[in-house]
């Protein structure tokens, strides 16, 4: 597993919510382990789009009757879930008295209501981070890298370093690969100094894009990454309009009509 390079961009982040959740009855005895599990517990390695980012641990659960007051630390991208009944009597915040939780029952519902607090380590890559990470699979069209042994990076080829070439060992011997795309198992990449790239070599990503998909509530995360600096991934964009201009010049030059001169 690649360690975080501490001069990097920063990826980890704490993140403080609060969450207005019922407790189930059966749960009243033991409380804090069962909002844990119900609440807390699936966010694991999932995104969460309050946070804006996967949740790798959880910590310092606290239960209380009250919202809890905002502190100097609470970030902006923190954020609570309403209660579903109006609660003017416990606006102003505040830890609980004496130590006494005291549930909230609303309406017919059976289940009581309480307020939940936990600290969340979210991983939030940003755009240009570089990120330590280990190649998994590859292919002539793309490498495969894995990030803390959970996070799959997707490099294409138009981004690997020019000097790099793709070495065919054996035809037509595919793989599904780590993010789901066909991996060619029958050959490999080779860098500049003829060096073949294997299985478990490191490299520091920069990310091209973090994206996530999927509707309401947990996300499937994308990450596409780049072996390439971001001036030397726009002197290649660059080179490739202008050969793309110099070959649309030479279509309609051939495409003009030809005219009879006596």
């Amino acid at each position: 597993m690649a360690p975080i390079d501490p001069e990097d961009q920063p990826i980890i982040h704490i993140e403080r919510i609060s969450q207005y959740v019922p407790l189930p009855p059966v749960a009243l005895n033991s409380a804090l382990p069962a909002i844990c599990a119900e609440v807390f517990s699936p966010l694991l390695l999932n995104y969460y789009p309050p946070v804006k980012g996967v949740v790798l641990a959880y910590e310092d659960v606290q239960l209380s009757s009250r919202p809890p007051k905002p502190t100097a630390t609470s970030k902006s991208s923190s954020r609570r879930r309403k209660p579903a009944a109006d609660n003017d009597d416990d606006s102003d915040g505040g830890s609980d008295e004496d130590g006494v939780v005291l549930t909230k029952c609303v309406d017919e519902y059976m289940a009581p209501y309480v307020w939940a607090t936990a600290s969340l380590l979210v991983w939030r890559p940003a755009p240009g981070c570089y990120l330590g990470a280990s190649v998994t699979h590859q292919s002539g069209t793309h490498i495969t890298l894995s990030h803390l042994n959970a996070f799959a990076i997707t490099i294409l080829k138009e981004y690997l370093p020019g000097d790099w070439e793709w070495s065919a060992k054996e035809a037509n011997k595919k793989k599904k690969g780590f993010d789901g795309r066909i991996a060619d198992e029958g050959g490999a990449w080779v860098d500049g100094d003829g060096v073949e790239v294997f299985k478990g070599k490191e490299f520091r990503v920069r990310v091209r894009e973090w994206d996530v998909k999927g509707g309401k509530g947990k996300g499937v995360w994308k990450v596409d990454g780049s072996l390439l600096s971001a001036e030397e991934e726009k002197s290649r964009a660059a080179k490739k309009a202008g050969k793309a201009g110099k070959a649309a010049a030479g279509r309609n030059g051939a495409s003009g009509e030809v005219v009879e001169v006596d």
